[in-house]
């Protein structure tokens, strides 16, 4: 079993991850940026409100067209001491997602381990992309994210490895992990900007997320308006469909999961680097 963090890290861990959430709400309040939380931080507003209490991250969401601003606000309007970490900004990261990371801190995520990036505390931004109704596109636009990214983790950690068992997938990733990194995110975002385009946007989808297909599809009226949730010592935007999203996510997500199932993503925190 994987080390785990002692209460006083993980609280101490939260406490951060809290803080940066209360400024990047204001941030975009301030700058008409709409997010919702999500995922476990809109579990636990709902089941606990506030952090599940095993959970050691942060997740919200953002529509694509927000999301695409995120870059250019944050360069003007992020607090000090806080940085956004996308493609651009941090030639070692792989995702196709973004952070905003807490400077001279650090997290050791195994997953991650031997990729050259920033690792300081963080909370996680997704965008939601419009989905193809039909579900084999779906699943492909799911699959070549993930193929693309871990293709990204690879090329910098060589003992990294992901075992696919689709042979057109095994062959992708290969392929990818040879190729330079800019090759690699532009087709990335290639597959992702033909489905945007192309897309109803009926069914939406946060394609880069940890649960994957279908757990991460949703329909466009989820997002339509927001509600506020208490978490923790604020109230904070939610999906109107927060009970479909989650139902969708974790099925009856009001019982609470067996204590086998209770895990975090961090073995250590550092802070005051």
């Amino acid at each position: 079993m994987e080390e785990q963090l002692s209460e006083k890290e993980l609280a101490d861990l939260k406490a951060k991850e809290l803080d940066i959430l209360v400024k990047f709400d204001r941030m975009c309040k301030e700058n008409n940026l709409r997010y919702f939380i999500t995922a476990g931080t809109l579990l636990g507003a709902v089941r606990h409100k506030g952090f599940i209490p095993w959970d050691d991250d942060i997740d919200v969401v953002m529509l694509r067209k927000d999301f695409n601003r995120l870059n250019r606000v944050c360069s003007k309007a992020l607090p000090e001491g806080l940085f956004l970490q996308d493609k651009k900004n941090d030639k070692g990261y792989p995702f196709h997602f973004d952070k905003i990371r807490l400077d001279n801190t650090e997290v050791v995520d195994p997953f991650l381990e031997g990729v050259n990036m920033h690792k300081g505390i963080y909370i996680d931004v997704f965008p939601v992309d419009k989905c193809p109704e039909n579900n084999k596109l779906a699943q492909f636009m799911f699959k070549w994210v993930s193929t693309t990214s871990y293709a990204l983790i690879a090329k910098q950690n060589k003992d990294f490895d992901f075992d696919y068992t689709k042979k057109s997938a095994r062959m992708l990733y290969h392929f990818m992990i040879k190729m330079p990194r800019g090759f690699v995110i532009a087709m990335r975002d290639f597959v992702v900007g033909i489905f945007n385009v192309f897309c109803s946007g009926k069914k939406l989808c946060t394609v880069s997320g940890a649960h994957g297909f279908p757990r991460e599809t949703y329909k466009s009226e989820w997002f339509e308006e927001k509600i506020m949730l208490p978490f923790e010592s604020g109230e904070y935007p939610a999906p109107k469909g927060y009970d479909s999203l989650l139902t969708n996510m974790y099925g009856d997500y009001m019982k609470p999961p067996e204590d086998d199932e209770k895990s975090g993503h961090f073995t250590s925190v550092e802070s005051d680097k």
